[in-house]
């Protein structure tokens, strides 16, 4: 379970294809690092496994099966890219995003980028398929590459608009976001919880 809350962007530094697959290696300084194999990370919105760890634990591997790799951009991840990382959480952690499970439902599509008030928010719309339209609300939470955010609008057909403040744009894959732009999705988990009650009346 993940919160949303990114703590910052490591950079892959290998990739392997495998006969399912591929491996992933990555590094990332982090703050009170307690890194261990088995632990569960978010990989931009991904749960995913830590393999191996090297270099004092700043360098981890983990491996995405071929229905991960289906389901989300990390397929598209090559040496250099950048990647939203988010440990799991302790029964200490503050909860100050929405629970995460790290299950990405799909991917979304930036079909709008925008800078205003002279660069102080950005606003981003997220163009998604068409089943997950009941579950995107405004005002609801949505996970985008494993950050927890708002719907701020639906300005269109299977579009949400997001508005990011320099604190998200900085510290995010949100940095690299353009038109075109294939991005992670989870759905809010309450509203999952909510339309199968209803359909069990």
């Amino acid at each position: 379970m993940f919160t949303g809350l990114v703590e910052g962007k490591g950079i892959i530094t290998e990739v392997l294809e495998t006969d399912g697959g591929k491996k992933f290696t990555a590094r990332f300084s982090w703050l009170d690092n307690d890194l261990k194999l088995g632990d569960s990370i978010s990989i931009s919105g991904a749960c995913q496994t830590v393999t191996d760890l090297k270099e004092n634990r700043e360098v981890f591997s983990f491996y995405s099966s071929y229905k991960t790799l289906e389901l989300t951009n990390l397929g598209e991840l090559i040496v250099g890219s950048e990647i939203n990382l988010e440990r799991s959480v302790t029964p200490s952690t503050r909860l100050g995003g929405h629970y995460v499970q790290g299950h990405v439902d799909g991917t979304g599509q930036v079909v709008f980028s925008e800078t205003r008030d002279n660069g102080l928010v950005w606003i981003y719309h997220i163009e998604y398929s068409d089943w997950m339209d009941k579950y995107i609300v405004t005002r609801g939470s949505i996970t985008v590459d494993g950050i927890s955010l708002t719907v701020v609008n639906l300005p269109k057909k299977n579009q949400f608009e997001l508005v990011l403040i320099p604190e998200t744009i900085h510290k995010t894959v949100a940095s690299n976001w353009k038109l075109g732009s294939k991005v992670n999705l989870e759905i809010d988990l309450i509203a999952r919880y909510l339309e199968k009650m209803q359909t069990k009346n």
